[in-house]
C-alpha cells in the first residue's frame, strides 16, 4: 500500500494533487506548525496583466507559532472571500470553462470560515473531486504514532501508522530522508516524478506552468482537465 504525506493547501498546484493520485492514502499534516510563505496559506496565479500573482489567506497572528496547523484561526476571510472570487472574475471570465469552475468554487467563497484548515481543505476536496481522485485521505491528529518524532522520522512513523509499505516522497525531501530506517520498518521510499502538463492558456504567449491547479481547470474544463492530468500521472508512475 503506498502512502504519501503533506500539509494541507490553499487551491494547491497541480504537484500536490500528482502526488495524492499516485497513493493509496494521503496523509494530511493537522498536527504540524505553519510554515511561513507557504502554499498552506497561499498560491501561485498569473494575471492579464502579464505578472505573477499569490493569492493569500489572511490568519490571526497572535501566537501562531505555538499552534498546530488545525488551531489556526483566519483572518477577515470574508474579505479575503470577496477578495478572491473578484480575482477570479476579472482574470478567467474569458476563460473557456469559467462558469463551470466557479460553480464549483462558488460555495468557498460563501462559507463562513473560521479555521484555516478548513478552508484549505475545502480547496483541496474541491479540486480532488474535479480531477476524480479516489485516494483516501486520512488526518495525522486521527493516528496513533511516536509525537515526538521530527522530519524523515515523522514520515516512517505516519506511514507505518497507516500499513504502508511505500513511501511516496516529495523530491527536496532527498537530503534529510533516511531511506535505511524505513527499510527497517519494511517501507520503500520511492520519489515523485513530475513534469507540469503542458495546455493552452487563453491569453499568454508562452505557457506559464507550475500555477494553482484552478487555472488547469478553468481553461480546459473538468473533462479534459481530467484526461490531461491522469496521462500524467502515468507518465511518472515508473517511479513507484
Amino acid at each position: 500500500m503506498k502512502a504519501a504525506i503533506h500539509q494541507p493547501h490553499y487551491l494547491p498546484w497541480l504537484g500536490y494533487m500528482d502526488k495524492m493520485a499516485k497513493a493509496d492514502k494521503f496523509i494530511i499534516l493537522d498536527e504540524v506548525q505553519l510554515t511561513d510563505r507557504s502554499p498552506m496559506v497561499r498560491n501561485k496565479f498569473w494575471g492579464f496583466n502579464g505578472k505573477e500573482e499569490m493569492l493569500s489567506l489572511s490568519i490571526q497572528k497572535k501566537g501562531y507559532r505555538e499552534k498546530m496547523a488545525k488551531d489556526i484561526k483566519l483572518f477577515e476571510i470574508r474579505q479575503v472571500q470577496d477578495r478572491h472570487r473578484k480575482y477570479f472574475e476579472y482574470n478567467y471570465k474569458r476563460a473557456a470553462f469559467y462558469e463551470e469552475i466557479m460553480g464549483q468554487l462558488q460555495p468557498i467563497f460563501e462559507k463562513p470560515y473560521e479555521n484555516l484548515i478548513d478552508i484549505e481543505m475545502d480547496t483541496v476536496l474541491m479540486i480532488k473531486r474535479c480531477l476524480g481522485i479516489q485516494t483516501q485521505l486520512v488526518y495525522q491528529s486521527e493516528l496513533s504514532y511516536d509525537r515526538q518524532s521530527r522530519k524523515s522520522d515523522l514520515m516512517q512513523a505516519l506511514s507505518s501508522a497507516v500499513g504502508a509499505d511505500i513511501y511516496i516522497s516529495g523530491n527536496g525531501a532527498r537530503k534529510y530522508m533516511d531511506e535505511e530506517s524505513f527499510a527497517r520498518e519494511g517501507i520503500r521510499v520511492a520519489y515523485q516524478k513530475f513534469s507540469y502538463p503542458v495546455y493552452s492558456q487563453f491569453g499568454r504567449k508562452e505557457f506559464v506552468p507550475n500555477l494553482s491547479s484552478l487555472d488547469m481547470l478553468f481553461h480546459l474544463g473538468i473533462e479534459e482537465a481530467g484526461k490531461v492530468f491522469w496521462d500524467n500521472v502515468e507518465k511518472g508512475k515508473e517511479c513507484i
